[in-house]
C-alpha cells in the first residue's frame, strides 16, 4: 500500500491511541500505522475523502442548479434545461450512493440510478442548445436517440443477466468495509460511449457556432459559459481516459461543473430570462442594421449581423470613417448592391450627476429598397389608371361620336319619312336609314370584337371552307363600296392556291374586307388592290401573302408607331369627313397574329399604303355540309314557302321577324315565350323551322331547344334556328355545340335568312 505522513497531529483519522507495535496499525483504523514515532496515513484514504467531498459537493450543487432552474419562467430553453440538470444529479445521487455502499448488491443499484441520468443527459442538452441558438432539432431524430438510449438503459438494468453492456463484474472490498465495482466494459458500453462522443462534439459545434461566435457581448458571453459546460467535461473524460488517474471517476466532478457553469449563466447572464433574451434575439434577428456607439462617437459599442454584413469596412481600420460619416448628421441614404437603406440616428441618454446626459448614439439602418420599388409600382399603377381613365373617356367620347353619326341619320330620316306622303322620298330615307344602320352595326360588332380581344376570350374556330367563294363574296361587297367611292377594286389572286382550305374563315375575311376597306376611305381618286399569292406550301398548310394596296393619302413617318392602336386617325383636319372607329387596324393586328401570322406596311405620304400580311391556313376539302358555300344567293330564287314559328319576348322582335318572313312568302306566326312554344307543339301544331330567342324570362332558348328535342319523334325533328342578339365571336359554334340547327344574329340580315330559308325549306325547281 502507498502511505504518506500525516502532518496534523489532530486529524481524526490519527486520532486513536489504540496503536501495537512494530509496525504500529491503528486497531479500529486500518488506514494508520506508526513507524519509528512518525503516523502514516495510506494516500487511498486521503482519496475517499475527496471523492466524499465531491459527490456530496456535486449532488448538493447540482440539486440547487435544478431548483433555481425550475424557479425561472417556463419556456422551451428552460424545460429542456431544467431535465439536462435533473439528469445530472441522478449521477451525483447514484454516484454518492455507489461510494458509501456496504454490500455488492447496493454498489451494483446505485450504479445502475446514475445510469438512468447518463443515458439522457446529453439528449436533453442537445435540445436545450439547439433550442437556444434557433438551429432546431428534428423530432424523428430526438426520439429516435431516445428509443435508442432507452434500449441501452434496458441493457444496464440487467446487465448481471448478460455480457453486452458489461462483459464482467466483480467487487472489491476496500479497507474500511466499502465495496467497488470493478466493470469489463462490453460492446453496448462502447455503443453508448459513441454517441455520448458525437453527441457532446455536435453539442459543442453549435454552441459555439450559434453562441460564442455571435451576437452581443453579454450573448457571446453566455454561449461561452454554455460552451464550457461541455467542453471541461470533455477534457476530464480524455484524461480519465488517458489513464493519468486510474482510481478517480470524474463522472461527478464533470456534471458538476456543467451545472456550475449553466448557474453562472442564469444567475450572471440572464440565460433564461425571456424578456432579456426576446430584447437581444429582436435585434439579432431583425432585418435592420444597428449600430450602438458611446457618447464620444469614436467606440463601437454594438452591432448586429446585418449592420456587420452592410458594412464591412467596421470591422478594418476604416471603422472610424464610417462611424463619423454615419452620425454625422441625424438622416442619411446608403446605396449598396442595388439596395437603398435610410439611416436614422438617434440619442440614448442616461440621468447622471442629477442632470440628463448623452451617454450613447444608435444608429438604425433600415433596407427601403421594398418600400421603394412599392411606391415606384404605384406610381406606375397611378399612371396606368390616369391612362387609363383617359383612354376610358376618349374611347366614350370617340364612340358617342361614332354611335351619334349615323343614329343622327336614322332619327332624322325616319321623322323626314313619317312627315311625307311621297313614296319616292320615303324610299330614299328608308335606303340611308338601312346604309346607317349598317354602319352602326359595323361599329357595335368593332367594339365587340376589340373587347373579346383584350380579355382573352377571343378563339380561333377553323372550318373547311371555298377560298374562291369568299373571295366572290368580297369582291361583291366590297367592290360596290368602291364603285360608291369613284374607286376600282384591283383583285389578283394566284390560281395555284388550293379551292378548298381550313381555317377561321370568318377572321380571315373580316382582315380582308377591313384592310380594303381602310384604304377605300383614304383614297380620294385611283384605285385599292387586293393580291393574294403563295408564299410556302407543305403537305397539309399553305402560307398565304395577302397584299393590299391604294394610292390614298399615304401615312406620315411621325405616325408609323399609331397605325394599329386603337381609336387611331391622322390628319384629322384633313380627314374630318372620313367616318370610322378607329379600330379596324387593331383588329386585323389581332386577328394576324392569332392565326401565327404577322403584319407589316410601307406608306409614302401622299402617294398611298400597302398593307403586307403572311398568314398560314389549312388545306381544306370539299364538305357538303358546308352549307354557306353551296346555298345561291340570287335574290330571284323563288323559297319553297312554309310556317314558321318566331319565339321572342319582345315585341318589336316579334313583328320585324313576323314581317321580313311574310315579305319572303312564308306563313309566320309569334308566341313571347318558350313555354307557349312547348304548348304549341304538344297540342299537335307543327311548324317546317322554329326561330328561337336566346334570352327569355322563365326558360331561354337553349333550355327550351333541350326540352322540345326530349319529346321525341315529329316534335324534336323540328329545325330549330337561334335568333340571337347575341353575335359576339364563338357564340355560333357554341350555340351550334347545344344542338341548334342554324344561327342568325340580330339584326336580321336578309340574305342569310334567305340562306336558311332555303336550306331547311328549298327552292322551286322550273
Amino acid at each position: 500500500m502507498a502511505w504518506e505522513i500525516c502532518c496534523n497531529r489532530d486529524c481524526t483519522v490519527c486520532s486513536s491511541k489504540n496503536l501495537r507495535h512494530f509496525p504500529r496499525r491503528c486497531v479500529v483504523n486500518p488506514y494508520v500505522r506508526e513507524d519509528n514515532g512518525i503516523r502514516y496515513v495510506e494516500k487511498r484514504r486521503i482519496m475517499d475523502l475527496m471523492y466524499a467531498i465531491i459527490n456530496m459537493g456535486g449532488m448538493y450543487i447540482c440539486f440547487a442548479c435544478c431548483m433555481i432552474v425550475a424557479a425561472q419562467r417556463p419556456s422551451y430553453g428552460q424545460k429542456y434545461l431544467l431535465m439536462t440538470n435533473v439528469c445530472a444529479f441522478i449521477i451525483t445521487v447514484g454516484d454518492a450512493l455507489e461510494f458509501f455502499a456496504k454490500t455488492q448488491e447496493a454498489a451494483l443499484v446505485a450504479t445502475k440510478m446514475a445510469y438512468v441520468g447518463k443515458m439522457h443527459i446529453m439528449l436533453f442538452a442537445l435540445l436545450f442548445v439547439t433550442g437556444f441558438t434557433q438551429v432546431g432539432m428534428n423530432k424523428k431524430i430526438a426520439w429516435a436517440l431516445e428509443l435508442y438510449n432507452t434500449i441501452l438503459l434496458a441493457a444496464v438494468m440487467t446487465c448481471e443477466n448478460h455480457s453486452l453492456f458489461y462483459a464482467s463484474i466483480s467487487y472489491k472490498l476496500l479497507p474500511g468495509g466499502r465495496y467497488i465495482l470493478e466493470l469489463e466494459k462490453g460492446i453496448l458500453f462502447y455503443a453508448w460511449a459513441a454517441e455520448m462522443l458525437v453527441g457532446i462534439c455536435g453539442y459543442c459545434f453549435i454552441a459555439l457556432k450559434g453562441g460564442v461566435l455571435k451576437g452581443s457581448k453579454e450573448s457571446k458571453l453566455r454561449g461561452t459559459l454554455i460552451f464550457m459546460a461541455a467542453l471541461l467535461p470533455i477534457v476530464l473524460l480524455l484524461i480519465y481516459m488517458a489513464g493519468f488517474f486510474p482510481d478517480f471517476d470524474p463522472t461527478t466532478l464533470a456534471t458538476t461543473i456543467m451545472s456550475v457553469c449553466f448557474l453562472v449563466a442564469i444567475k450572471r447572464y440572464g440565460l433564461l430570462d425571456a424578456v432579456q433574451l426576446a430584447q437581444e434575439r429582436v435585434l439579432e434577428d431583425t432585418k435592420d442594421g444597428l449600430i450602438i456607439v458611446d457618447d464620444k462617437q469614436d467606440k463601437i459599442l454594438y452591432m448586429n449581423p446585418v449592420a456587420m454584413t452592410l458594412l464591412p469596412q467596421l470591422k478594418d481600420d476604416r471603422k472610424d470613417e464610417v462611424i463619423e460619416k454615419l452620425f454625422s448628421r441625424q438622416e442619411n441614404v446608403l446605396d449598396q448592391n442595388d439596395r437603398h437603406y435610410e439611416i436614422r440616428i438617434s440619442k440614448v441618454t442616461g440621468r447622471a450627476h442629477g442632470r440628463e446626459n448623452v451617454q450613447a448614439y444608435i444608429a438604425w439602418i433600415f433596407d427601403m429598397t421594398f418600400i421603394n420599388q412599392y411606391t415606384s409600382e404605384m406610381i406606375k399603377l397611378k399612371e396606368a389608371s390616369e391612362q387609363a381613365s383617359i383612354a376610358k373617356t376618349n374611347f366614350l367620347a370617340h364612340v358617342s361620336h361614332e354611335i351619334r353619326t349615323p343614329m343622327n341619320a336614322i332619327v332624322g330620316y325616319s321623322n323626314m319619312a313619317l312627315r311625307t306622303q311621297d313614296t319616292k322620298d320615303v324610299n330614299y330615307y328608308l335606303r340611308n336609314i338601312k346604309e346607317a344602320s349598317n354602319t352602326l352595326l359595323d361599329l357595335i360588332n368593332e367594339i365587340l370584337d376589340i373587347s373579346k380581344i383584350e380579355s382573352g376570350k377571343m378563339e380561333l374556330v377553323d372550318v373547311n371552307y371555298s377560298f374562291e367563294n369568299m373571295i366572290h363574296e368580297i369582291s361583291s361587297m366590297m367592290g360596290a363600296q368602291a364603285g360608291k367611292a369613284g374607286l376600282a377594286l384591283i383583285i389578283e389572286i394566284e390560281p395555284d392556291i388550293p379551292k378548298w382550305l381550313c381555317g377561321d374563315r370568318v377572321k380571315l375575311q373580316e382582315i380582308l374586307t377591313n384592310l380594303i376597306s381602310n384604304g377605300i376611305k383614304y383614297t380620294k381618286a385611283g384605285s385599292v388592290s387586293l393580291r393574294i399569292h403563295m408564299r410556302g406550301r407543305t403537305e397539309e398548310h399553305v402560307m398565304l401573302h395577302i397584299e393590299v394596296e391604294d394610292t390614298g393619302i399615304g401615312i406620315e413617318r411621325k405616325n408609323f408607331p399609331l397605325v394599329f392602336g386603337k381609336f387611331e386617325q391622322f390628319d384629322n383636319k384633313k380627314n374630318y369627313q372620313i367616318e370610322g372607329s378607329g379600330l379596324g387596324l387593331s383588329i386585323v393586328k389581332s386577328f394576324v397574329e392569332m392565326m401565327g401570322g404577322h403584319i407589316t406596311f410601307e406608306s409614302e405620304y401622299g402617294r398611298g399604303t400597302k398593307f403586307m400580311a403572311d398568314i398560314w391556313q389549312g388545306i381544306g376539302h370539299r364538305e357538303k355540309t358546308d352549307d354557306k358555300d353551296i346555298v345561291p344567293d340570287d335574290e330571284n330564287i323563288q323559297i319553297q314557302p312554309g310556317r314558321i314559328l318566331v319565339v321572342d319576348d319582345n315585341d318589336l322582335n316579334c313583328d320585324v321577324a313576323k314581317g321580313i318572313l311574310c315579305c319572303l312568302g312564308m306563313q309566320a306566326e309569334a308566341v313571347r315565350s318558350a313555354r307557349e312554344c312547348i304548348t304549341l307543339l304538344e297540342e299537335g301544331q307543327r311548324y317546317d323551322i322554329i326561330f328561337m330567342d336566346h334570352m327569355m324570362p322563365e326558360m331561354d332558348g337553349v333550355e327550351a331547344l333541350h326540352e322540345i328535342r326530349s319529346k321525341g319523334g315529329e316534335i324534336a325533328a323540328t329545325p330549330i334556328v337561334l335568333l340571337t342578339a347575341n353575335a359576339v365571336s364563338g357564340v355560333k359554334e357554341q350555340m351550334i355545340e347545344e344542338g341548334f340547327d342554324d344561327f342568325l344574329s340580330k339584326p336580321i340580315d336578309i340574305s342569310e335568312l334567305r340562306g336558311v330559308l332555303i336550306r331547311y325549306l328549298g327552292v322551286y325547281q322550273s
